[in-house]
């Protein structure tokens, strides 16, 4: 009995001591403290990201504002200053300056892993360098830092200079490396364990590099290395962070009888089949300036690096090229010089047309009504090479039009107009 009176009266002294202190606690409201910040009370059931709403702040900034380590811990009564809100439209204060960093300013409807998969780095890489405790919650107008990948200011001898574009490159555009060298010298290149073949001119050379549409987001070294007359081997790595591509995710319709052509066995010959031709690799460039379109007339019906499915089906692959509408019949022209390799009637592919533009570049047409070329001839830009038809794997009339650097598929209207290398 004695100790049931002693362990109600010690609940009664902490319930008058407890409502003590609230009786003196401060209003849960904002109160001014000096130009636009103000002071709040933390009450039960508050959030440190349900205050950071209320007010228009970020988590961050309620943090770096009142010393917090930690975003999940705060205790009724705990006084917080709240920072003045960056409103959308106003400029934020800039971010703190570092190393190869660049500034990017959230906007509406961002959200971090689309910000981590534009600019070609991770959702952890963000959050370190920006301090971030909730990858979940950010503010329009907010700053943050995205690490660059900057070029080397100086190279060993015998190179000069050494130029990669663009950086960062996205997933399924096509690298190109200049390099200029102070004395003859023989040159490779090694990216991602594939080797990088090198065109040689006047005190250096080019390469290309395909990067894959599916290639993994994030930063990677590329390797090129000079071998100099009088003998040696001496390396020079260029960092290339690779950013993701935007694509989106398509189903394609097919007829009972256009579906079967998706067999897997059909699909591994005839893959093996086109693969034999473009992993061949020319020793010089048979192009010379910008690609052409190879229809007269521009309508893209599919997109290259599309994540595709089939009938509703589960997505199971990507468009390996462009889609270009046109009605059955439209001729097709060569957009650049070069020889063709293939050219017949595939399964798969359709009428099908390969042609090798030199230093393991190549482009396929596919699905043709009818070929106009053979393989072993010479083509030039603007030559007749067929018509668009609707054979194969096709739900409609169109020309899919493919482009293979070193085996790799890119989007070919990275080229189009435009000077590569």
């Amino acid at each position: 009995m004695l100790r049931r009176y002693v362990w109600i009266v010690l609940h009664v002294c902490l319930a008058l001591i407890a409502g003590l202190v609230l009786s003196v606690m401060p209003v849960a409201a904002a109160a001014p403290l000096q130009g636009d910040q103000q002071v709040y009370v933390v009450q039960a059931g508050d959030t440190l990201l349900a205050i950071a709403a209320r007010f228009g702040v970020t988590v961050e900034a309620l943090m770096a504002a009142n010393g917090l380590d930690d975003a999940n811990y705060i205790v009724v009564g705990q006084e917080l200053v709240i920072p003045a809100p960056v409103e959308e439209g106003d400029t934020p204060p800039p971010a703190a300056a570092q190393p190869d960093t660049q500034v990017y300013v959230v906007k509406p409807g961002d959200t971090l892993g689309q910000i981590a998969t534009h600019f070609g780095v991770t959702v952890e890489e963000l959050m370190q360098l920006n301090g971030l405790t909730n990858p979940d919650y950010l503010a329009v107008g907010q700053e943050l830092l995205i690490p660059t990948e900057s070029l080397p200011e100086t190279f060993p001898t015998p190179f000069e200079a050494i130029t990669v574009t663009p950086l960062p490159v996205a997933q399924g555009q096509t690298l190109v490396i200049r390099v200029k060298l102070t004395q003859p010298a023989s040159l490779s290149g090694e990216f991602d364990g594939r080797a990088v073949p090198f065109a040689s001119e006047q005190n250096g050379g080019w390469a290309l590099v395909g990067i894959h549409a599916m290639q993994k987001i994030g930063a990677y070294s590329l390797r090129v290395i000079a071998r100099p007359q009088a003998g040696g081997e001496v390396t020079a790595t260029i960092p290339v962070r690779v950013r993701g591509g935007p694509f989106a995710t398509e189903d394609i319709p097919l007829s009972p009888e256009r579906q079967q052509l998706l067999d897997p066995e059909l699909v591994r010959a005839e893959e093996a089949r086109v693969k034999q031709v473009w992993s061949q690799l020319s020793p010089r460039p048979l192009w010379e300036g910008p690609f052409r379109l190879p229809l007269q007339e521009e309508r893209v019906t599919s997109f290259f690096g599309t994540r595709r499915s089939y009938n509703g089906g589960p997505v199971s692959g990507f468009h390996t090229g462009t889609d270009l509408g046109a009605e059955e019949g439209t001729p097709i022209f060569a957009p650049a010089a070069g020889r063709v390799k293939l050219a017949e009637q595939l399964t798969v592919r359709g009428g099908t047309t390969l042609i090798d533009h030199g230093l393991g570049v190549f482009s396929g047409y596919f699905h043709q009504a009818q070929i106009n070329v053979e393989p072993g001839q010479m083509v030039q830009a603007g030559d007749l090479i067929g018509y668009v038809g609707n054979t194969g794997l096709s739900s409609g009339a169109h020309l899919h039009w493919e482009l293979r650097v070193a085996g790799i598929a890119v989007d070919p209207m990275q080229w189009v107009g435009v000077l590569i290398p």
